[in-house]
């Protein structure tokens, strides 16, 4: 672990913020989801992601502009969030600025869902401030297919679709 200094009452502050919207919004529309569904399908190993942002307008805009979605600001006096829709999503998003969320190319890489076919929202990366890394490509299994960007901050990340 680096020797990072991180504000310890942000953190906190927004995985409190964090857990409230999971257990009040997300939990509820799970619960609702796996009473209609076979708990097996419905299986993820992530439960919240963060994007590290610079800039919280640019990142906000970059993908609200390419995934088609409205993201909700929460501002507080040392920490900034996008939260991605959560209603229906077994997974919550999330983008933060504030001291120790510093974007990078390195590291773990957060696939997307792409929706039928990637290559709509990868057609407006570039639009939006991106970089295309590796375009649509075919899963070596034949599972679908994926892509990897940078977005407006520097973050390397991953799409992934059927098509």
């Amino acid at each position: 672990m680096n020797n990072k200094s991180y504000n310890k009452p942000a953190l906190i502050l927004a995985l409190g913020v964090l857990t409230c919207i999971y257990s009040t919004g997300v939990m509820a529309q799970t619960e609702s989801l796996l009473s209609n569904q076979n708990r097996n399908d419905m299986n993820t190993f992530v439960s919240i992601f963060e994007i590290p942002a610079i800039d919280i307008s640019r990142a906000v805009t970059f993908y609200q502009e390419i995934l088609g979605i409205d993201i909700e600001r929460m501002d507080f006096p040392e920490l900034e969030m996008g939260i991605f829709p959560y209603e229906g999503q077994m997974v919550t998003g999330v983008i933060m600025k504030g001291e120790g969320y510093e974007p990078s190319a390195d590291g773990v890489t957060i696939y997307l869902n792409g929706g039928e076919n990637l290559q709509v929202i990868l057609d407006n990366v570039k639009k939006n401030g991106g970089e295309i890394i590796v375009p649509k490509t075919p899963h070596a299994d034949e599972n679908g297919f994926f892509a990897l960007f940078l977005d407006s901050e520097g973050n390397k990340m991953g799409l992934h679709s059927p098509n």
